[in-house]
C-alpha cells in the first residue's frame, strides 16, 4: 500500500526530467536516438523516434498542466506520462515504458493511476510488467494484489490513446 501511495505521489508531480524530447540508445546499436512528442492538434499527441512517426496518437493532450511528457527510467527505458488532472469527476495518471524488444520499440510496462474526486473509495491502481505479463493491481482503499495480463508488450504503433487497458487494470 505504501508503495503505491508513493508512486501516486510520483505520478501526480510528473516524472522527473520530464520533457517533449529525451534521447537513449534503446536499440543498442551505439548511437543515440531521439525521442520526441508532437502536438497532432486533435487532442492527442505522436511518439517521434529521430524525427520519423513512430506511433501516431500515442498519448492524450489536454490543457496546460496536462501535457504528455518524456522522462528516462535509470535503466534508459523512455517512460511516456499522461494525465488528466481537471476535466470531470474521474483523474488519472498512464505511464508507460518504452523499451527495445524483439527488433522493434514496444511498450514494456504501464502504471495506470485513477481516482473520483468526489468519491475515494472509487479508485484504483495497476503496474504492468508487459515483457512478462505480471504486476499489481488496486481498487480502491483495498490491498494490492499480484495479477496476470494476457497483453506482451506491443509495438509503440500498435498503442493509440483511448486503447482499452488489460483487464487487470481496475478501473471506472
Amino acid at each position: 500500500m505504501l508503495r503505491a501511495a508513493l508512486l501516486g505521489l510520483c505520478l501526480a508531480a510528473g516524472p522527473l526530467g520530464a520533457s517533449e524530447q529525451v534521447v537513449s540508445d534503446l536499440n543498442g546499436d551505439g548511437r543515440a536516438e531521439s525521442f520526441a512528442l508532437r502536438d497532432t492538434g486533435e487532442g492527442t499527441v505522436d511518439l517521434l523516434i529521430d524525427g520519423v512517426v513512430a506511433a501516431p496518437d500515442i498519448a492524450w493532450k489536454g490543457g496546460i498542466g496536462q501535457e504528455p511528457a518524456l522522462s528516462l527510467a535509470p535503466n534508459g527505458s523512455v517512460r511516456l506520462s499522461s494525465m488528466n488532472e481537471s476535466i470531470g469527476r474521474d483523474r488519472w495518471h498512464l505511464m508507460l515504458t518504452i523499451a527495445w524488444r524483439d527488433g522493434a520499440y514496444r511498450v514494456a510496462g504501464l502504471t495506470y493511476e485513477w481516482y473520483d474526486t468526489l468519491d475515494l473509495d472509487r479508485a484504483g491502481f495497476c503496474d504492468l510488467n508487459l515483457l512478462n505479463g505480471r504486476g499489481f493491481a488496486r481498487r480502491g482503499q483495498g490491498d494490492e494484489v499480484a495479477v496476470r495480463t494476457s497483453l506482451r508488450a506491443p509495438r509503440v504503433d500498435q498503442w493509440h490513446e483511448g486503447r482499452a487497458l488489460p483487464e487487470v487494470c481496475p478501473t471506472g
